[in-house]
C-alpha cells in the first residue's frame, strides 16, 4: 500500500490516524464511516441556571462556504434522534453547523445551521442560549453534482 499524501494543510488538516483509517479500514461505499466532532459545549451550575450536569450541544465548524456532507448529516442525525429520545433529552440542545468567514472570530461573519447570526448573538449561542429561529439540526446538505 502506498502512503497517502496531501500537500495542502491550509485546506485540510492531515493527521496520521486519519490516513491509517483511510488505508486500513473499509470505505464509506462499503458502509464504514468515521467522523470527528469539532466541539462539544457544556454549561452547568448557577451561572447557567442548571445543575452540575448541565446541558450541552454538539458543533461542527466549517470555514467559508464549506458545509457538512451526507455522511456527517446522517451520522449526527442518528445521534440527534437518539439524544432527543433520551429521558435526559432536556440536557441536549442540538447539533449545529457553524460556518464562519475568517479565523479571527472577532471580525468573522457567522451562520448557524444556515441562519445568519451576529457576534453578540454568537457569543450568547456559545453559552448555550440558542437564538430564536435557529433550528436544532442543520438542513440537509445539497446533492453533489459531478
Amino acid at each position: 500500500m502506498s502512503e497517502l499524501r496531501f500537500n495542502h494543510p491550509d485546506i485540510l488538516q492531515q493527521l496520521p490516524f486519519r490516513d491509517w483509517i483511510r488505508v486500513n479500514m473499509p470505505s464509506p461505499s462499503d458502509g464504514f464511516v468515521v467522523e470527528d466532532l469539532d466541539l462539544v459545549v457544556r454549561v452547568y451550575g448557577r451561572n447557567f441556571n442548571t445543575d452540575d450536569d448541565g446541558k450541552f450541544m454538539l458543533i461542527e465548524l466549517k470555514k467559508g462556504s464549506a458545509y457538512i456532507g451526507n455522511a456527517q448529516w446522517r451520522t449526527y442525525g442518528l445521534m440527534n434522534r437518539l439524544l432527543l429520545s433520551s429521558p435526559e433529552s432536556h440536557r441536549y440542545l442540538g447539533y449545529y453547523v457553524i460556518q464562519y468567514t475568517v479565523d479571527n472570530w472577532d471580525i468573522s461573519q457567522f451562520w448557524i445551521n444556515k441562519e445568519r447570526i451576529y457576534l453578540p448573538e454568537f457569543k450568547e449561542f456559545l453559552k448555550c442560549n440558542i437564538p430564536q429561529g435557529i433550528p436544532r439540526f442543520p438542513p440537509r446538505p445539497p446533492k453533489r453534482t459531478y
